[in-house]
């Protein structure tokens, strides 16, 4: 059978055809004398009444009051049965056909409606976006995936559905792919956080710290980088640039987070067993090549730190110190002698002098007791010399020690009024005088122990009284001791004269280390009733 359209050959049963669409109308053989029944047997009498085919069905379509009757129609009750049958298998297949047709629209209707949207959402970016977030909250990543994938398909240079799908794959597994996703993000757009604290999460996990700390150098995000400190490892910092210099340097290095600092000052290159940086480097008179690298926690290198230094200054000489080294039984002055414009610092516990020492400022007394000194002079610009080392041991064979000394000084100031008990309390004042042991000294050939006067309130604060006294080492006689000043008259001869009100310089060194200048020479002793001090003043 072929389509009435176009021609096209039909398979059986069809009711469409395939290939133009149009319907098939398929309509029954019937023998001559049965359709000559049927155009008899209307569904319209000739009263104009109608009949459904229930009617026929039942039987009741020959009720009316007028019908055709049989006798002139000529025909033979059988042939009205058979007719009858047939009209109703007719109208049957009509009904039949009808609604198989109306299924067929609709499905094709609703077939093409679906159709369409899937269309629409299989083109649609966001839909895809939106459904992979569905899939992602079911923990079902890899339908996310495909779906996310989908819309990068569509807009491949939207960041945020390639962070949607870096994410889908990592939680998928997929780490090579979210690595190349990511950079592709990050091509893009070069803050973006979310792609950098995905690849850190993978170079973590595969302890690839070198690509951290790539990947943190090239951001340009500070914000970003300096959430992981640690992974990053920058050139060390020089606290001063190359040149000449006409003056010690102290040169910094500094690193940007945890590590060590190798260095050369050769110019060789630095390695982990070159010099390990951990105090500035000094750098005097010469010529130096710094080259300085940065390992951080994970073994990270950093890139190479390089500064050229000519350092151009004089050199002191090693100070000379007076009395030799050696042992003394009786008090004696240490004097250092040096060049002009020189300053000497030195040390009493065995360490290296540096320019945070104690600095001499002239003669001091040698104390008691086995004690090493070590000078070093420094010039102008800063640069240091040679050392000086000497070692003192100084036994006075004294018949009284300093604590029984200061004992007997307690003893006396009790009797003269200036202090009310050996605790030291004062008239006036809530707090009290301490004795502190200085050194020992040499005054008309007698050798005595030298205390210091000073206040102490209740808080612990102390002052001094600009008072000295000074005890015998061997019968324990008590002197206040006084510096004699020297004036200059009115026809410009010097004079010298015991003036009471001016004691020894006070020390900021500590009890019994000889740290003040004492020109014997010139330190008088008064009786130690000759005036009292007002400890408050």
């Amino acid at each position: 059978m072929k389509c009435p359209k176009c021609g096209n050959e039909l398979k059986e049963g069809m009711l469409f055809c395939e290939h133009c669409g149009e319907e098939i109308r398929i309509v029954q053989d019937f023998e001559p004398e049965m359709d000559m029944d049927m155009e008899a047997f209307s569904t319209e009498n000739f009263s104009g009444e109608t009949f459904s085919a229930e009617d026929y069905a039942a039987g009741t379509a020959d009720s009316g009051e007028e019908r055709i009757s049989t006798e002139d129609s000529g025909a033979e009750p059988f042939l009205k049965k058979k007719g009858r049958s047939m009209k109703m298998r007719f109208l049957s297949l009509s009904i039949h056909r009808k609604i198989v047709t109306i299924i067929i629209l609709l499905l094709l209707v609703f077939g093409t409606a679906g159709a369409a949207v899937a269309g629409i959402r299989h083109f649609s970016a966001d839909y895809q976006y939106n459904k992979s977030l569905e899939y992602i909250n079911k923990k079902e990543y890899v339908k996310a995936c495909t779906y996310a994938r989908r819309a990068v398909e569509l807009d491949p240079y939207n960041v945020d559905y390639l962070v949607r799908l870096a994410g889908c794959s990592y939680a998928a597994g997929d780490e090579e792919g979210t690595i190349s996703l990511c950079y592709t993000i990050i091509e893009m757009d070069n803050s973006n956080e979310a792609a950098y604290k995905r690849l850190i999460s993978i170079y973590e996990k595969q302890k690839d710290y070198d690509y951290i700390n790539e990947l943190l150098l090239s951001c340009g995000n500070e914000q970003i980088v300096s959430q992981y400190p640690a992974y990053v490892a920058k050139p060390p910092e020089f606290s001063l640039k190359g040149g000449v210099y006409n003056e010690t340097l102290s040169l910094k290095m500094l690193a940007n987070t945890k590590g060590t600092i190798y260095y050369t000052m050769d110019g060789s290159e630095p390695d982990e067993k070159s010099l390990v940086y951990s105090s500035p480097v000094f750098l005097e008179s010469g010529k130096y090549d710094i080259r300085a690298v940065f390992i951080n926690a994970y073994g990270v290198e950093s890139e190479e730190a390089q500064e050229h230094f000519y350092v151009d200054v004089t050199v002191p000489e090693a100070p000379v110190v007076t009395p030799e080294e050696g042992e003394y039984t009786r008090p004696a002055l240490i004097t250092v002698e040096t060049q002009e414009d020189y300053t000497v610092y030195y040390t009493t516990d065995g360490t290296l002098p540096t320019a945070d020492s104690i600095q001499y400022t002239g003669p001091f007394s040698m104390p008691v007791g086995v004690n090493t000194f070590r000078f070093i002079c420094y010039s102008e610009a800063g640069a240091a010399g040679e050392e000086t080392r000497v070692k003192y041991s100084l036994n006075l064979h004294a018949s009284l020690s300093i604590e029984a000394a200061r004992n007997k000084l307690l003893f006396e100031l009790v009797n003269a009024g200036i202090i009310q008990n050996m605790g030291g309390s004062v008239k006036t004042g809530t707090g009290h005088n301490v004795y502190g042991y200085k050194y020992a000294v040499t005054v008309d050939d007698v050798d005595y122990y030298l205390y210091r006067e000073y206040y102490e309130d209740d808080a612990g604060n102390r002052a001094g009284t600009g008072t000295d006294y000074v005890v015998s080492i061997m019968d324990g006689q008590c002197y206040k001791a006084v510096q004699a000043v020297k004036e200059t008259s009115a026809s410009g001869v010097q004079a010298s004269r015991a003036d009471a009100s001016k004691a020894l310089p006070d020390s900021e060194g500590s009890e019994g280390q000889g740290t003040d200048p004492g020109p014997w020479g010139t330190l008088k002793l008064q009786d130690i009733n000759s005036g009292t001090n007002n400890p408050e003043e």
